[in-house]
């Protein structure tokens, strides 16, 4: 009996190792994964601000050209269409 129930208890010993190093790399993938998407967002920030100042460059050259320069939709379609 007390042979049996020390099986148990190495068994469970055994399983709650497993846990904890299947936590450990859970953990570890976890903060990862934070980093990598702080870095995404930073990312995003830096690109979100070239926008702008391309999409600020563009208007100043459109309200410096004038009526040469037309939007897309302003355009008429080319000759083979």
């Amino acid at each position: 009996m007390a042979e049996e129930l020390d099986v148990r208890v190495s068994e469970q010993e055994a399983k709650i190792h497993q846990l904890e190093i299947h936590q450990a790399y859970q953990d570890e993938t976890v903060d990862q994964l934070s980093h990598l998407v702080a870095k995404q967002q930073q990312d995003i920030v830096e690109l979100k601000h070239q926008l702008k100042v391309l999409s600020d460059f563009l208007k100043n050259m459109k309200s410096e050209m004038g009526s040469q320069i037309k939007l897309p939709s302003e355009e008429s379609p080319p000759p083979h269409y």
